[in-house]
């Protein structure tokens, strides 16, 4: 079998273009960032504050010819310069399908490119500092995420108490709430805000046990007029 289309570059010109744009698939892009010297994390910077790296290699479509170069749909993004460097260094990013990914929950951290971001995730802190951060994030959730003006995606990183999310409330910016998902690191497991209440649901009126998969539908509907089976309406 041929690996290789060697009459592509007789296609007419349109045709082409469309190809390459087609052949862009959506990316995690791992964004580590670090403050300057005489900074810290915690504290809302102007990028220029923050050195950006990144281990993700470049897109395929940027090795491909001059011609994929020119139409993939990759910018520079996230520009650093590091001490005693002459070059600046940059991530290409296509911000219309790559998720950006943060190690941590600092979303200031993002201030350079927060309004070309449409799909973010980022990692909820653990232990003691889950507890004073979460309290202000369910609060002023809204507030987080007001630098994100064309946000359609969100994915929170969870290793631990994926029930809590279930009661929160709360806007994320622009991003409908529909899009917003919940991912339990330790098992791949993603939820929307609406499955987890359900779970919850269950939990508290079933142990999470079904006694027979063959007779679910008969326990559910013995439970026809408690919240949980709305929500089964809901997620189904």
């Amino acid at each position: 079998m041929a690996t290789t289309f060697l009459s592509f570059s007789r296609l007419p010109f349109d045709i082409r273009s469309q190809i390459w744009a087609l052949a862009a698939y959506p990316r995690l892009i791992h964004v580590r960032t670090t403050p300057k010297p005489g900074r810290f994390e915690g504290h809302r910077f102007a990028g220029s504050d923050r050195y950006f790296a990144s281990m993700i290699p470049q897109a395929e479509l940027m090795h491909v010819c001059q011609e994929s170069r020119q139409l993939a749909p990759y910018q520079k993004a996230f520009f650093t310069t590091l001490p005693g460097d002459s070059e600046t260094r940059y991530i290409w990013v296509n911000f219309n399908e790559d998720m950006i990914c943060l190690e941590h929950h600092n979303l200031y951290a993002l201030d350079p490119h927060a309004a070309d971001i449409q799909r973010l995730r980022f990692t909820v802190p653990t232990g003691r500092e889950f507890e004073d951060w979460a309290e202000t994030f369910t609060r002023f959730t809204s507030s987080r995420f007001t630098q994100f003006t064309v946000l359609r995606e969100v994915h929170l990183a969870i290793s631990h108490d994926m029930h809590f999310w279930g009661a929160t409330a709360g806007s994320y910016g622009v991003c409908p709430i529909d899009n917003v998902r919940f991912l339990d690191i330790q098992t791949g497991l993603m939820l929307t805000k609406a499955q987890i209440e359900l779970a919850e649901e269950w939990e508290s009126q079933k142990g999470w046990l079904v006694q027979n998969m063959d007779d679910i539908d008969e326990e559910l509907w013995s439970f026809s007029g408690y919240p949980f089976i709305e929500l089964c309406l809901e997620v189904e």
